[in-house]
């Protein structure tokens, strides 16, 4: 009974095919009630490993490329005898629809080839492509962002339809990543002479060029014995991107050596500068040095103060308190005449 049905189906569709010429010009020919028995709906679904784009993708940084899969099949009440007797392709031409401003994306290959097969009747049947997203420009950080792909085929079939033409998208979400980078600079120099008995102190300007508010943390990380330098443990910058206040100007103080005698000594100072976002130290970026030079010259006293202070009150302070009790000795020794 199923293959008498079979027989009955393709008689039915060949002829039709066949006839379908005339039908052009026929204008009842659209409305024929037997035109859905040979009419296909092509299925197509994208899929991607959505664990690749977890990680956001970093401005100014290389492309990232997603691997997806586009799947197809084929569906109609006549699949089977179509995709069997059918010697055609099916053009799939995948492409970009959207996209967010400062970011570029692609999609590898533009056309696939998907011949009709009896595989297509059953189950889904994967090719493989390449999306690729870049992002060009500072977006603000760890803000959602999507592009749409768009794939698209025409209808198979000279002059009745046989396949029909498909036109999907599919949305793919990423996220953007934290961009650091600071801009520093030394209004007053990084090199100073200095007494031994100074303390220099060095103003250093700090311009945030990441795409988020910004925690600085200062770290010094190299530095003579004896020598003294303190500077702040952290400071936050807001961001250009996001219109906050961007630049600020923290102080490094240092102090050389101070032991007593002449002094000759050269100090370099070495001072870690590392940017993370703000709150979220998860994404930080590397390490920035600054190095600082300060050359101490000249004679170094300690505790003389208090030797110049003892002299003083010897050679001042003394004969005034002398001059003070022998008056009140003599006012005693008068009192005991009388």
């Amino acid at each position: 009974m199923n293959k008498k049905f079979q027989r009955i189906k393709i008689f039915i569709i060949f002829t039709i095919m066949l006839l379908s010429p005339l039908f052009v010009f026929c204008p009842i020919a659209s409305s024929l009630p037997l035109d859905p028995i040979y009419e296909c709906e092509p299925i197509f679904v994208v899929d991607y490993n959505k664990t690749l784009l977890q990680e956001p993708i970093t401005p100014l940084a290389e492309a990232r490329v997603i691997p997806i899969q586009i799947k197809v099949r084929i569906a109609g009440p006549a699949v089977d005898i179509v995709v069997k007797y059918t010697n055609a392709d099916i053009y799939l031409r995948p492409s970009i629809e959207e996209v967010p401003e400062g970011c570029h994306a692609s999609v590898n290959p533009p056309l696939l080839k998907v011949p009709l097969s009896t595989e297509l009747s059953t189950e889904f049947v994967s090719f493989n492509a390449t999306v690729s997203i870049v992002v060009d420009q500072k977006l603000p950080a760890l803000t959602e962002e999507h592009i749409i792909i768009r794939l698209k085929s025409d209808r198979l079939g000279a002059s009745a339809t046989v396949v029909k033409a498909a036109n999907i998208t599919q949305i793919v979400p990423f996220t953007i990543g934290y961009y650091p980078q600071l801009d520093v600079t030394y209004p007053d120099g990084n090199v100073k002479d200095i007494r031994p008995d100074e303390t220099v102190s060095f103003p250093v300007k700090i311009h945030n060029l990441a795409n988020g508010n910004t925690e600085v943390t200062f770290e010094v990380t190299d530095m003579p014995k004896g020598w003294i330098a303190e500077i702040i443990t952290s400071t936050t910058l807001g961001t250009d991107v996001l219109g906050g206040n961007s630049n600020k100007t923290i102080y490094l103080k240092i102090k050389p050596p101070m032991d007593f005698g002449y002094h000759e000594d050269r100090g370099i100072i070495r001072v870690s500068l590392t940017p993370s976002y703000y709150n979220n130290p998860k994404f930080k970026g590397e390490p920035l040095d600054l190095y600082f030079i300060v050359q101490s010259r000249g004679f170094s006293t300690p505790g003389f103060e208090i030797i110049t202070l003892l002299f003083a009150f010897i050679f001042v302070l003394f004969p005034i308190w002398k001059r003070k009790n022998s008056k009140i000795e003599k006012k005693q020794s008068r009192g005991g005449k009388e």
